[in-house]
């Protein structure tokens, strides 16, 4: 199919890197008659056109939600569980608290938890020097793994997508070990994965800048 030169909105398809150019491209020549749902790379442009960069800030502010709730900030009271976590999850933690000048708080179980005001403003700051693509895929990574930690973490290269997606299912892994997983909750995952994967090739083909 014909290499797209506006947006769904009707905006123009300006790319910020030839790298995620051609990869896009790559993507409409493998298309036939109709457009396919397996167009990440094309889907994340287009949302960050379309929908990221007229409205930045509420963008951000969303994403903002999820300090509160960071899944790396709440640990299991289950003995094993908790030691998985604390092992895969401190020095992740450890790594953003430095990079952000705050440390992020962590409980047990599932009371909820106020992050320092401090972390917040760390958090908009930096989400703020981020430009529309960018906020595209973080907006999806924080999403599919219900953590800003691990997005930032893909985003600023200190983990790969794949390494952040393990981490972020430590809790459903360990179910899976105990009672098993069934055949949806698999398919689940791997659409999942899937998703997680290709906003992490999609920053790298943004690192091409």
């Amino acid at each position: 199919m014909t290499f797209p030169t506006h947006t769904p909105a009707k905006k123009e398809f300006t790319l910020p890197t030839e790298a995620l150019r051609q990869a896009i491209e790559k993507e409409w020549n493998g298309q036939e008659k109709y457009v396919s749902a397996k167009m990440p790379l094309t889907s994340l442009a287009y949302t960050a056109i379309d929908r990221i960069a007229p409205q930045a800030e509420a963008i951000i502010e969303a994403l903002l939600v999820y300090a509160d709730t960071d899944t790396l900030c709440y640990r299991a009271p289950e003995e094993e569980l908790a030691a998985r976590q604390k092992a895969g999850w401190d020095v992740v933690l450890g790594w953003s608290s430095l990079l952000l000048g705050v440390k992020w708080q962590v409980v047990e179980g599932i009371m909820p938890l106020d992050q320092p005001p401090e972390l917040h403003a760390a958090l908009r700051a930096y989400l703020a020097k981020q430009d529309a693509f960018g906020l595209a895929a973080f907006s999806v990574l924080a999403g599919g793994f219900s953590s800003l930690v691990l997005a930032k973490a893909v985003v600023e290269n200190h983990l790969t997508a794949a390494e952040a997606y393990e981490l972020s299912r430590l809790e459903e892994n360990y179910s899976a070990e105990k009672w098993g997983r069934d055949t949806e909750a698999s398919e689940r995952s791997a659409r999942l994965k899937d998703e997680m994967l290709a906003a992490g090739r999609f920053l790298k083909l943004l690192d091409a800048r």
